[in-house]
């Protein structure tokens, strides 16, 4: 093994079983069977078992952080807790470097009924921490941990947050060469969250190797140059966090969004003019609902009147996951005369650059009378867009927020 690689996991798998009667038939044979000397075939499922992980493997070196995402129950906790040494895996095989810190579970080593004061000494003892190195950084810590006055209360009495603060601030000053963070870091306030990602930061100078388990991609994306993507045990994608979050953000959102889909709720109008077909085109005139951001989305609106009608407006809208209203495009405010129609016909509404930012998001389409007061046929919300991630203007990748404002930076140096 490599002398800078710290954690090195070769073909881990680990089984775990549905039924906890199975479990413990299970387990007394796996007992039996060692004792007379035999292997308890790890490699084998029985009746009830499944794999939490399957066949994984990856290395850390010196001061590397990797991202460790996955949806609930993928198992990211699992894989952490065989590297912290929690259980051993059934296959494979894990090497570590070095004294580790782990924060996998709130407030994990903490005994309820000691007072933070002593479960600093406690936790920093299960870390390898002798009782002068505490001595020595106890300020620090409790400073860093800001839990007021209650060091000396008992921690059964301690919030969520308060614990994250105390078991966060020891693992971070025992000055570990790994440090395992899993998801706990997300029920501190804003600004904890923000001093622990300083940290973090501080922690990569020191040649600090660390595993980072989040659902903020944003965070991983921040932190970590490298991810692995995990998703019922299996390795989906293993390398470049941008890449791999990418490729994260496509599973989740290529699955069908929840949308009510009442007539009342979704689809209203007289139907004096129906609209027949609503069609995503890319820029090779292929027919997708997937497009990347900064290419060209063209939408195809095909309807039929049953007879003539006055100057009608068309709609086109675009709304978050979430159903916040993002824009809403008509005929009349652009300044576009759709005149009388009889018959069928299609509208077409384009976008040159699409400025949203990788997501799902829902369209909105719809014919309305001249006045805008009452639809013909309106398709609220009916429509799954999802964008992939893309340069605009083959330079700009902006992750936050919903869409890109077309505007300029000017840099002066030296102004007053």
């Amino acid at each position: 093994m490599n002398s800078d690689v710290l954690i090195k996991v070769e073909g881990v798998s680990k089984k775990y079983c549905r039924s906890l009667k199975h479990t413990m038939v299970y387990g007394m044979t796996d007992i039996g069977r060692n004792i007379m000397g035999l292997s308890s075939r790890p490699a084998e499922l029985r009746p009830a078992e499944f794999w939490a992980v399957k066949n994984v493997s990856f290395e850390i070196k010196r001061g590397e952080t990797l991202g460790l995402i996955g949806p609930n129950g993928s198992g990211k906790t699992t894989l952490l807790k065989m590297i912290n040494g929690i259980f051993w895996p059934d296959k494979g095989k894990i090497t570590v470097k070095g004294r580790v810190g782990a924060l996998i579970a709130v407030g994990a080593g903490f005994h309820p009924l000691l007072s933070g004061r002593e479960n600093i000494y406690v936790n920093a003892a299960i870390l390898g921490m002798t009782k002068k190195e505490v001595d020595k950084k106890f300020d620090a810590i409790v400073d860093f941990a800001d839990i007021g006055n209650f060091l000396d209360v008992a921690v059964k009495n301690y919030s969520s947050g308060m614990f994250v603060r105390l078991g966060f601030a020891v693992a971070v000053h025992c000055e570990p060469d790994v440090l395992l963070i899993d998801e706990v870091l997300a029920v501190g306030d804003i600004q904890f969250q923000s001093k622990c990602m300083s940290k973090m930061r501080e922690m990569d100078k020191q040649g600090v190797t660390k595993i980072f388990i989040s659902h903020n991609l944003n965070s991983v994306q921040l932190l970590c140059k490298n991810t692995l993507y995990i998703s019922q045990g299996v390795v989906q994608q293993y390398g470049d966090t941008q890449s791999v979050i990418n490729e994260c953000k496509k599973d989740a959102l290529s699955e069908k969004g929840s949308v009510d889909v009442s007539d009342e709720g979704v689809r209203h109008g007289t139907k004096e003019i129906e609209i027949t077909k609503v069609e995503f085109i890319d820029r090779n005139n292929n027919v997708t609902n997937i497009f990347k951001r900064g290419e060209s989305l063209e939408i195809k609106i095909k309807f039929f009147a049953k007879n003539t009608v006055e100057n009608p407006e068309f709609v086109v809208g675009f709304a978050s996951e979430h159903s916040i209203r993002l824009s809403s495009a008509t005929t009349r405010d652009h300044g576009i005369p759709v005149g009388d129609i009889n018959g069928h016909g299609e509208v077409t509404y384009v976008i040159e650059s699409l400025p949203l930012t990788v997501g799902k998001y829902f369209v909105t389409v719809g014919c309305w009378d001249a006045t805008g007061h009452f639809a013909y046929d309106h398709h609220r919300q009916m429509y799954d867009l999802v964008i992939e991630d893309g340069a605009i203007d083959n330079r700009i990748r902006e992750r936050f927020g919903f869409f890109y404002i077309p505007s300029k930076w000017n840099i002066k140096k030296g102004a007053n």
